[in-house]
């Protein structure tokens, strides 16, 4: 009899479970993923079954924990990977049970403020909101972290690197650089206010701070010079410009500076300016690239700098806020193979940047990005004040707009002199 009842319980022991499992809440983050998958319809028909992805192992890792997922034959995980955000507000779901770690308690000084101490440890589990990120090697890679990328991480002189990698983002492990001899260009894009230009005046600020004597700019600020207007007066900038024909002016003689260098280091046996050893680099950044477009012959321009630029060491930075088919053309895409993306307003500009979803479900975080470098990943860029860029290029603003209007003043009074002069002789 006793034997019986214990069966009994056992038997309705497991199927509560088995209930729980498939019915009930999910009581766990691995348990939340499998169910997410099931109903969003994520299931491929194999022998005559409906699967979904099978969890193969979980680990802890710094801040989270990662969960080792195999899809069925026929699953893509770019669809997965697409929608992360589905998943991402699937873990972040409020219920009434709070997922509790006990090494949680270690927190804890057992006095008469215990209580309130762990209400506080409860309070903020219902806060904290949890991050993912997913990658594909085969298996499919869901990192759930517990607390949410730091808001803001400041600009520090111990950010510099030698040669010419620049920072780009915080990935919760480390600094991730951005080396332009090696990634030549860059396209920049984000919704105004999201910091896409913050980002630009801290690459040439950090640029200059590198390679004072080395590095040169033409500056392309479509934005009636609101941005750049603190660096046109900087010893390393060579051109700038305000307008659209301006742009084109400026793009053409950067053309042109291009094939002067790609000239003398031809001539002298050698096929980059690394391998002749030439440390000067120039810089091409555009800022709100959506108002030349339109204009195909600067889009060549761009196109052919970004195409041969690299071996002469001519690096473009191309910048919009608004990312459409036109104004990221196929073209300078296939040039221009590394992109940092703040947050957009849609999927459609994600993927006329990223070529893929992801950027429209930023938080509305200023800094937060995605950088791509063959794959995608989300980080914080360094944020640097207007009152930091000020005192570090202070010391390289020369009086050049002055000396350059007087040049071309003696330039006309002399020519006027010489001009009555040989009318006499005539």
């Amino acid at each position: 009899m006793i034997v019986e009842i214990g069966s009994t319980m056992i038997m309705a022991g497991v199927a509560g479970y088995s209930y729980l499992k498939t019915k009930g809440p999910a009581t766990n983050d691995g348990e939340k993923i499998q169910r997410i998958f099931a109903n969003s319809g994520w299931t491929v028909q194999e022998d005559g079954k409906m699967k979904t992805v099978r969890m193969r192992r979980k680990r802890k890792i710094e801040g989270g924990t990662e969960y080792v997922l195999q899809l069925p034959l026929g699953m893509s995980s770019k669809e997965i990977i697409d929608k992360q955000n589905v998943l991402e507000d699937g873990l972040n779901r409020r219920s009434k049970y709070i997922e509790f770690d006990p090494r949680d308690l270690l927190q804890v000084k057992w006095d008469k403020t215990a209580l309130k101490q762990i209400r506080k440890i409860v309070t903020d589990k219902k806060i904290a909101r949890k991050e993912i990120e997913i990658d594909f090697d085969g298996m499919l890679r869901i990192r759930v972290y517990n607390q949410p990328l730091a808001k803001q991480i400041d600009w520090k002189g111990d950010l510099l690197r030698n040669g010419w990698k620049v920072p780009i983002g915080f990935n919760r492990k480390e600094m991730i650089y951005h080396d332009f001899d090696k990634l030549y260009s860059l396209i920049v894009a984000g919704t105004p206010g999201y910091g896409k230009s913050q980002y630009l005046n801290m690459l040439i600020t950090t640029l200059i701070i590198m390679q004072p004597q080395n590095v040169s700019f033409s500056l392309i600020d479509l934005k009636e010079g609101a941005e750049f207007n603190k660096f046109k007066d900087l010893k390393q900038v060579k051109r700038y410009a305000t307008e659209p024909e301006e742009a084109k002016n400026v793009l053409e003689a950067v053309q042109e500076d291009m094939k002067k260098v790609y000239q003398d280091f031809i001539s002298k046996g050698y096929s980059n300016v690394k391998e002749a050893g030439i440390k000067k680099r120039h810089f091409i950044i555009i800022d709100e690239g959506a108002d030349i477009a339109g204009d195909q012959s600067c889009i060549d321009l761009l196109t052919e700098i970004g195409r041969k630029g690299r071996a002469a060491g001519f690096y473009p930075v191309y910048a919009t806020q608004y990312p459409t088919s036109r104004s990221v053309p196929i073209d300078m895409k296939r040039n221009i193979p590394t992109r940092l993306t703040f947050v957009l307003d849609s999927g459609t500009a994600s993927s006329n940047v990223l070529d893929q979803a992801g950027a429209e479900d930023l938080p509305m975080i200023p800094g937060r990005a995605i950088y791509k470098n063959v794959r995608c990943q989300t980080v914080q860029t360094p944020y640097m004040s207007d009152e930091q860029i000020k005192v570090c290029v202070k010391p390289h603003i020369t009086i050049k707009g002055k000396d350059d209007q007087r040049e071309q003043h003696l330039d006309k009074t002399e020519s006027s002199r010489k001009r009555p002069l040989e009318f006499e002789k005539v």
